[in-house]
């Protein structure tokens, strides 16, 4: 087994899968990549199963040097990777030879970048994920430090000629995202006019947001504070007693107690998960079968996209 050094892991990186689910009811986050869209397309590029473990890397600044030949993934926000000095792509597979240097620098927009490689990357698993929740430092799995090493196989797939994600496949993250939310069906303990109010207005993207929940800065509703405490998802609108939304992550708790406004759909808040503080967001009601058909579309997409031996996408519209 081999891998890559890690001289600068820059603000935060951590490695996540698709996280830790079935320990819920032990009070568990499931953690997990919160850009969904960016972390199966990292893996996709590299014939990968769609859970293996990436490096999320948060605002770039991050730099590694190669302890051996690895095929690795670049996707996410783009932080212009450099190799040895070279620029490399995003969207996209390329090789590091031992010895080589990847840096990435800030990303102009956008937030997350995600790092694949052959097989995924092979740290410490804990009740079958390998995702770190920082806050839980659950059987010694914490963000990456500097001197840190993540481990890889050298799968013979790591010979793979170099392969891009087509441009209409790719994400860009300058633009306020309009969010798709899924009404509560019973909007217990808020004003009755809040749905309306909500929906209508634009909020920004509160400082104090991380992967455990997105706060929104903008018009108050009129939340009574509490109702009883239930199960929460990653994309539930919860509102406390402020009035201030706030959207539940991938690190969330496992139960809430304040009313709950609506969901948001999981690809929705991959887009969310790239936007930064201070970023304008607006919403829009959608129905459970419109939301379900875009994730089977985005399945679909993953499945059918192929490559040929020389590296050429097979798929281009």
């Amino acid at each position: 087994m081999t891998g890559l050094w890690v001289d600068n892991p820059g603000p935060r990186a951590t490695v996540q899968d698709l996280g830790r689910h079935g320990y819920q009811h032990h009070g568990l986050s499931p953690g997990g990549a919160a850009d969904l869209h960016a972390f199966r397309w990292a893996n996709r590029l590299l014939d990968n199963g769609p859970g293996d473990a990436c490096l999320e890397i948060t605002l770039g600044g991050f730099t590694a040097t190669a302890e051996a030949t690895l095929r690795v993934s670049l996707t996410g926000a783009d932080c212009n990777a450099r190799v040895n000095g070279t620029a490399v792509a995003n969207w996209r597979t390329f090789l590091l030879k031992k010895g080589d240097r990847i840096q990435l620098g800030v990303p102009a927009t956008g937030l997350l970048t995600y790092l694949g490689v052959t097989g995924g990357w092979r740290t410490r698993s804990f009740c079958g994920s390998r995702s770190v929740v920082a806050r839980e430092g659950l059987a010694g799995l914490s963000p990456v430090k500097a001197g840190s090493r993540l481990p890889a196989d050298l799968p013979e797939r790591a010979r793979l000629p170099d392969r891009q994600l087509p441009h209409h496949l790719q994400k860009h993250y300058g633009m306020a995202p309009c969010l798709k939310v899924m009404p509560a069906l019973s909007p217990e303990g808020l004003d009755p006019g809040d749905p309306v109010r909500f929906i209508h207005s634009s909020y920004r993207i509160g400082r104090q947001s991380d992967r455990m929940g997105y706060r929104l800065e903008g018009p108050a509703l009129q939340s009574d504070g509490g109702v009883v405490s239930r199960g929460v998802s990653c994309g539930t609108i919860q509102v406390p007693g402020d009035g201030k939304p706030m959207i539940l992550m991938n690190d969330r708790q496992t139960i809430g107690g304040y009313p709950v406004l609506g969901t948001v759909p999981v690809l929705d808040c991959s887009r969310l998960a790239q936007c930064r503080p201070g970023q304008s967001v607006s919403f829009q009601w959608a129905d459970v079968a419109d939301c379900q058909a875009e994730r089977q579309l985005f399945e679909r997409l993953l499945t059918r996209t192929t490559w040929d031996k020389h590296g050429n996408c097979l798929n281009q519209s």
